[in-house]
């Protein structure tokens, strides 16, 4: 079975997550993939936990709430998602 989800929107849906659940007023071409988000956009561990619900719900993928730590920019999460992606579907 073939997963519709591609890379871009991967990327695409992730930052709007983000920019929603931290209530960032940024544009996604304005969100620096590299950059803390802790630091940068003042993401506390509670918000990224809520970020993670949303992109099971919206991606159908089960980001398990323990990697929080280690996603600590945009870059990594969205990686992570579609390491994830790739995982459940080994065709691709």
């Amino acid at each position: 079975m073939t997963n519709a989800i591609s890379d871009q929107d991967i990327l695409d849906k992730t930052l709007t997550i983000l920019i929603e659940e931290l209530e960032l007023d940024l544009d996604q071409q304005a969100v620096d993939l590299d950059a803390d988000l802790a630091e940068a956009y003042d993401a506390d561990s509670l918000a990224l936990i809520q970020v993670l619900a949303r992109v099971n719900k919206e991606l159908s993928i089960r980001v398990p709430s323990s990697q929080v730590p280690g996603l600590r920019t945009a870059g990594l999460l969205v990686a992570e998602i579609t390491r994830l992606r790739d995982a459940q579907d080994p065709d691709r």
